[in-house]
């Protein structure tokens, strides 16, 4: 049997970790356990609307720091501490919960290539 919460539960939960993130988290873009590329979140981080947090802010990087083909996403706090692991990535069309901008319709990144998040949001169950 599965445990269904309600909406207002969802968006409370979510709303916690925009307060826990703090005011200068980061959204950081990772091959395997090379991190390719960081992006900068607002502060807030992000929004929540209809059990959805959508994060905010110019979700850009100008300079990619590695290469890799791009395979999950973490999100750390202000401190630094990773407080979201396991994040799905993918490119225009995909069902993942980060989507990429790269020019190239891909996953892989070249270290000093821009990296635009299209979207990044979770949505709360």
């Amino acid at each position: 049997m599965s445990v269904t919460y309600s909406t207002t539960l969802i968006n409370a939960r979510l709303n916690g970790v925009v307060t826990a993130l703090g005011a200068s988290s980061s959204l950081i873009l990772k091959a395997g356990s090379t991190t390719v590329s960081t992006i900068a979140l607002a502060s807030p981080a992000g929004t929540v609307d209809g059990g959805i947090l959508t994060f905010a802010g110019t979700l850009l990087d100008p300079t990619a720091a590695a290469t890799g083909s791009v395979d999950t996403v973490d999100i750390l706090d202000s401190s630094g501490n990773t407080a979201i692991s396991g994040l799905s990535v993918g490119i225009p069309g995909g069902p993942q919960e980060v989507i990429i901008s790269n020019g190239l319709n891909s996953t892989l990144i070249t270290a000093g290539q821009t990296v635009e998040l299209l979207s990044a949001q979770i949505v709360g169950s």
